[in-house]
This record gives C-alpha cells, sequence and structure tokens, in this order.
C-alpha cells in the first residue's frame, strides 16, 4: 500500500512498491496530503492490475489520460516508474499528395500512348512547347482557362520551334496543337487530377483554306520532273501528282507492292489506313517504268535516297524554281490536292477518297477545288445527261427507248419521259384537298356558273400572255 511522506518544506512524498516487489518513491511536488493519498490509492490499484496482467479500471484509465493532457511532469514521473504507458508522438498529418507537373504528366502520357511514331512525335512537340511556355514545374492542377488562352495567342504569334519561337503558326497547326493539349487535359480529368479540362474553349477543329489551294498543272510537274536532279525525284513528282500521294508516302512505296502488269498498286502509308489498293493511272505509268529501268538491283524501296521523316521542301522550291516557275502554297500538299480534284470529276468519291486514303468530307473540305474546265462544259453542255435528262442523238437508244418506236420527230433537247411514269398521274390526297382551280362546268340553267368559268379562264390567260407594255 502507498506511503504519503510530507517533508519538511512541505513537499510529499508517495512510497510503494512495484509489480516486481522493488521500493519505489514518486514525488509529485507541494500538494495537499489528501490529493497525495488520492494518486496513493490509484497507484496501488494501477500495480494490482499489473501484477495481474490486466488493464486499469476505465475510471482510473481516464484519470490517467487527464492527467497525461493536463499534467504531463506527473504523468512523465508515472511512466518512468512504469505505471503508465509513454506518450506516442503525434503523427504528422500526411500532406497532401500533390499534382504531377506539366512536364511529368505528358511524360508518362506519352510512353504510354499505342500510337503510330507520327503521332507520338507531335505529342512530344507539344508537350515541349508547353513546358517552353509555362516551364518544366507548373503543376497541372494550377492550369486554368485563362492559361490556355494565352498559349493559344502564343502560338499564334512567336509559337513556331523552328524558327526558334519568333514567329507564330498557321491557324489549322495551332488548332491541331490545342487538340493535342485536350487529350493531354482531357486525360487528367479522367484521373480525376483536375475537375474540367482547361481548353474545353479553344477551338481545335481543322477547317480548310481555300486561300492556300493551287491547281498544279500537269504540265508544270512535266517540267519540274525533266529539272530534276535525280530520278528519286522524279518518281516522288510523280507519285505526289499523278497518284496523289502524301509527302511521305513518295518515300515509303516497295516495288514488290507495284504491280505493273494489272496497273494496280498497294500503297503504304503512316496514317490510317496503313494500306490501300490504287490504280497506277495512265499518267503515272510511264514514270513508273523509267524509275523501275532505273532502279538499282535488288532495290527494296522506291525510292532510296530519302527516307519519309526527311525535310525535302527546300530542294523541291530549288527544282521548282529551276523549272522557270514561281513556288506555289503548299508545294507538295497541292500536287495531291490536284489530283484529288481531278479524280472527282471523274469518278464516285467514295472511290477516288478509298485510292487516296482520305474520306468524302476530308476531300470536300481541305483537297477538292473548283475547276475552269467544269465552269466551261456546264456553259456547253448545261445538265444534260444523254439518255436520262436529254435524248440520245440521232442513231442511237437506250435501254429504256431501245423496244419503242422510233420518233424522227424528235430533237437532241426534248426531255426523255420514263416510259413506267404515267402520262397523267392521279393526284394525291393533298393534291386533291387544295385545288385552287373552280371545278364548276358552265350550265345553262345556272348562269352565275357560266361568269365562274370566264372567271377562270381569263385569269389563266392573264398568266399566259406578256402585257403590252412589257418593254417599256
Amino acid at each position: 500500500m502507498a506511503t504519503i511522506i510530507q517533508k519538511q518544506n512541505k513537499t510529499i512524498e508517495i512510497r510503494f512498491k512495484d509489480a516486481n516487489g522493488k521500493s519505489q518513491s514518486i514525488y509529485p511536488g507541494k500538494i495537499a496530503k489528501r490529493a497525495a493519498q488520492a494518486i496513493g490509492s490509484k497507484i496501488d490499484h494501477i500495480v494490482g492490475r499489473q501484477i495481474v496482467g490486466a488493464e486499469p479500471d476505465h475510471e482510473v484509465a481516464q484519470w490517467l489520460a487527464k492527467l497525461a493532457e493536463n499534467s504531463g511532469i506527473l504523468y512523465a514521473k508515472l511512466v518512468k516508474k512504469g505505471l503508465a504507458q509513454p506518450l506516442r508522438a503525434a503523427e504528422p498529418a500526411a500532406e497532401p499528395e500533390l499534382a504531377p507537373t506539366i512536364r511529368k504528366w505528358c511524360d508518362d502520357y506519352i510512353a504510354a500512348h499505342p500510337g503510330a511514331d507520327r503521332t507520338i512525335e507531335l505529342l512530344t512537340v507539344t508537350a515541349r512547347s508547353l513546358c517552353h511556355k509555362f516551364g518544366d514545374d507548373k503543376r497541372i492542377d494550377t492550369f486554368n482557362a485563362g492559361d490556355a488562352e494565352t498559349y493559344r495567342k502564343w502560338l499564334q504569334t512567336n509559337g513556331n520551334e523552328r524558327k526558334k519561337y519568333k514567329a507564330g503558326l498557321a491557324l489549322n497547326t495551332v488548332r491541331r496543337t490545342i487538340g493535342r493539349c485536350k487529350q493531354f487535359f482531357g486525360s487528367a480529368v479522367k484521373h480525376q487530377l483536375i475537375s474540367r479540362n482547361p481548353f474545353d474553349g479553344e477551338a481545335s477543329a481543322v477547317t480548310g483554306n481555300e486561300d492556300r489551294l493551287v491547281l498544279v498543272p500537269a504540265e508544270w510537274i512535266e517540267k519540274c520532273i525533266r529539272k530534276a536532279p535525280c530520278e528519286d525525284w522524279r518518281i516522288m513528282l510523280a507519285f505526289a501528282r499523278y497518284a496523289g500521294m502524301r509527302s511521305h508516302e513518295t518515300r515509303i512505296q516497295k516495288w514488290e507492292d507495284i504491280d505493273l502488269a494489272n496497273n494496280e498498286m498497294l500503297v503504304r502509308s503512316h496514317k490510317t489506313p496503313p494500306v490501300r489498293r490504287c490504280p497506277i493511272f495512265p499518267e503515272l505509268r510511264p514514270h513508273l517504268l523509267r524509275a523501275r529501268e532505273h532502279a538499282p538491283e535488288g532495290a527494296e524501296l522506291v525510292v532510296t535516297r530519302y527516307d519519309a521523316d526527311a525535310n525535302i521542301l527546300t530542294t523541291m522550291k530549288k527544282i521548282v524554281i529551276k523549272a522557270g516557275l514561281v513556288p506555289w502554297a503548299k508545294l507538295m500538299q497541292n500536287l495531291r490536292a490536284t489530283r484529288e480534284t481531278e479524280l472527282l470529276a471523274h469518278y464516285p468519291a467514295k472511290d477516288v477518297t478509298s485510292w487516296l486514303g482520305n474520306s468524302p468530307e476530308v476531300a470536300n473540305k481541305h483537297y477538292a477545288m473548283t475547276m475552269q474546265a467544269s465552269f466551261d462544259r456546264a456553259i456547253e453542255e448545261g445538265a444534260k445527261i444523254v439518255g436520262v435528262t436529254t435524248a440520245p442523238p440521232k442513231g442511237q437508244t437506250t435501254a429504256a427507248s431501245a423496244t419503242e418506236p422510233a420518233n424522227d420527230d424528235l430533237t437532241d433537247d426534248l426531255d426523255v419521259v420514263d416510259p413506267k411514269t404515267p402520262p397523267n398521274p392521279p393526284p394525291t390526297v393533298q393534291d386533291k384537298g387544295r385545288q385552287s382551280t373552280p371545278t364548276k362546268k358552265a350550265d345553262a340553267k345556272k348562269p352565275l356558273n357560266n361568269w365562274v368559268c370566264l372567271a377562270s379562264a381569263l385569269g389563266d390567260l392573264a398568266t399566259q400572255l406578256p402585257r403590252q407594255d412589257s418593254n417599256l
């Protein structure tokens, strides 16, 4: 049992024996003897519970907890004597995990992207552009719509990496870059790193620019082919102008895919679809024959001097100037656009776009151009389609008129009437319900009907005859 001893200086000593029977003392300081007795009884209780391997009663446990909260010194003395558990240092609150930086997020996104090499390259260029403008340390969750607007304006004025950020990018290039930024931040939204995509308000749809579309006559390209420095350049120009190939496609074709005997070839591409079937057009065939004749023995690729990523525009510009021509806008793309325009004038759009590797929508938006030849033909022929909207020339018959007796009175400009269509088709229910012409007949017994019929006849006459003062 604990013993309470009051010293001459009024301090209290509490003597007790611990669970091992060893004498111990605690000095709570100058406190009332009754308070010391209360502490002693609780010490006795704790020692007794320790001997039997049990926890203190709830009341004593609460006293210890309150003591630890309000009187750290006494509690520390109890801990030192083995009567209480040492206080655990409060664990610091875990800092919220910070969102990744733009650099980190873009790098991780690109590393996991399953796209083609060209797609990865363009994503890398966009990520590099973002970091150049905002720095590598800017966190993705601090990027807002205002930053997106600032970035778009910067692309338009100083975003050209090739020109050391001293010039802007074309409108469609800016929009494609914004589209790739939407991919980066859209993925962050899906991973709940940010609540909304800051680029949602920026336009990313690419639009056609008719001001930069140029019809390149075949005569121009033939001049360029004659001035080309090597056979590789000659076939590259022929591929672009007469097969409508993209710039990189002109340099990745293989001889094994070109079937000159059957006038067809498989065109390889870095875009979708990766392989397409295309006719060998008559204008292209002689150039392929010449290229085959000059090809090195055992050559796999048609063009061996340049790879798909080579920058050929500088050399092409020199060839155009050497041919006595003025370089046109979008040197290679307008060759493809010209070919697609020519083909669309002769073949269904679905067929043409399958040969050239795009869609009718893309062709009409970015490639198709108006042609003066079509304008001139429309002046001469109008909308006549022989055998459909006009009668066939004399001596020729159509399938529809082959079984009908010939009529020499027909001229070339008469409309053809479908024999399956009745000459006077019955009116529909709607037509019957809104007849505006009086149906009454003249009747001697009903003079009023005579006036109605006369008024109707005069009304029709007035709409069919010219006015007497029509040339005043």
